[in-house]
Formats: structure tokens, C-alpha cells, sequence
């Protein structure tokens, strides 16, 4: 069953591959979902939790905790809400930074899976190549 989301812009921001099996990568991406990751930007210490939901009924999303069978239930395509929020970490605590959102379609492709990259909105510091990074270290 495919899992597309009917909103989903025919212009994106990147376009990849993965050199993953649609199953094998479906199951990296959910397993991003709900971690997070630390990063320096200047002399800064970002730390970045990513939130993945799956698209529904074509019209909405779904937290991927909904659908414990995502690698064997979704063929050919899925599209998904991908969500970092941002926190600078400092001595005198935590201070909310961004929220980026991003649009991402996973599609089978035999041996490989071709990935698409659309950002929701202009607020936030990363971009669709900060998102191919971390799909690309997830699935390696």
C-alpha cells in the first residue's frame, strides 16, 4: 500500500538516491524517528530532535509510533513530514532556536531508493542537503 500525501509539491528542493532497498530504507528513516543529534554551528552546541510522521488517508499525518509494521505494510512510495527542532544548549540552559520543517517522498526503485526533499516554510538554518546528510549517515 502506498502512503503519499496528495498535497505534495511536483517542484522540490533536492533529489537523491540512497543505495538502500525501499524496505531497508524505510526502516533507517523510522528509526530516526524520535532521536535526536548534537552539532556545533560556530561556538554554539546545537542539539537537534527529529520527528518523522507518515502520511494517511492522503490528507493527513501520522506519528510513526502508530505503525509499529512500516516496512512491510508501505510499497512503492511513502511520503513523509519530517520535523528538527532546533535548542542551543548553553551553560546557563536551554533556549529553543527553530523549527524546520520538511517534506520528504521515499520511492522504490529496485536496488536503490530515490528520495525527494521539499522544505515547508522558510524559518529555521537547515535545508534540504542538512536533511540528505542525515538520511545518508542513518543509512550507512
Amino acid at each position: 500500500m502506498r502512503r503519499v500525501y496528495y498535497r505534495f509539491p511536483t517542484r522540490f528542493d533536492l533529489n537523491f538516491t540512497l543505495s538502500s532497498p525501499f524496505g531497508q530504507a524505510l526502516r533507517y528513516v523510522a528509526a530516526l524517528h524520535r532521536t535526536h543529534i548534537t552539532c556545533r554551528q560556530g561556538d554554539d552546541l546545537l542539539k537537534r530532535d527529529l520527528l518523522l510522521e507518515i502520511a494517511d488517508d492522503r490528507t493527513r499525518f501520522l506519528p510513526l509510533d502508530l505503525i509499529p509494521t512500516l516496512a512491510t505494510e508501505v510499497t512503492e512510495s511513502a511520503d513523509f513530514r519530517f520535523s528538527v527542532h532546533e535548542t542551543l544548549l548553553r551553560a546557563e540552559g536551554r533556549r529553543p532556536v527553530s523549527e524546520n520543517v520538511f517534506l520528504m517522498r521515499i520511492v522504490d526503485r529496485g536496488p536503490q531508493s530515490e528520495v525527494f526533499v521539499v522544505k515547508e516554510g522558510v524559518t529555521g538554518s537547515m535545508d534540504a542537503v542538512d536533511v540528505r546528510e542525515i538520511l545518508k549517515g542513518a543509512c550507512e
